[in-house]
């Protein structure tokens, strides 16, 4: 199985819990459910234990008391999704995550390069037709 090489030169406990943790942000939305992605993310993952963080300080003890009954359906469904045994869960406050820089558009050099460009490649796909 190919890894990242820094996963393949430390230390092989913490490289266990980098994969997991990779594993499991790939699958929040399904662990968590769609009410608590809006809400939670994971922090962590830290000797089988799995550390999820809340920003709204408001629903952490709510939180905490419906992680502690539901752990065994979501530990069943940490299991089945992603094959990773963890032996207990802790809800702890975060901050938010940061806000995805907006994406600027970049305009070409040459504006009219490019419009030149996009016909050429349009007429070489025959969208445009030729005049003889």
């Amino acid at each position: 199985m190919l890894q990242p090489i820094d996963l393949a030169t430390e230390d092989p406990i913490r490289a266990a819990e980098r994969r997991a943790e990779m594993r499991l942000t790939k699958a929040w939305a399904l662990v968590v459910g769609p009410a608590l992605v809006k809400h939670t993310r994971l922090l962590r993952v830290r000797n089988r234990t799995l550390f999820m963080g809340c920003w709204k300080p408001e629903i952490i003890p709510n939180l905490r008391k419906s992680a502690e009954a539901v752990w065994p359906d979501i530990q069943a469904r940490l299991q089945r999704l992603t094959r990773i045994k963890l032996q207990k869960i802790e809800v702890l406050p975060c901050d938010p995550p940061p806000e995805p820089a907006p994406i600027k558009p970049t305009l070409p050099a040459d504006p009219l390069a490019a419009v030149l460009t996009k016909l050429r490649a349009l007429r070489n796909q025959g969208w445009t037709p030729r005049k003889t």
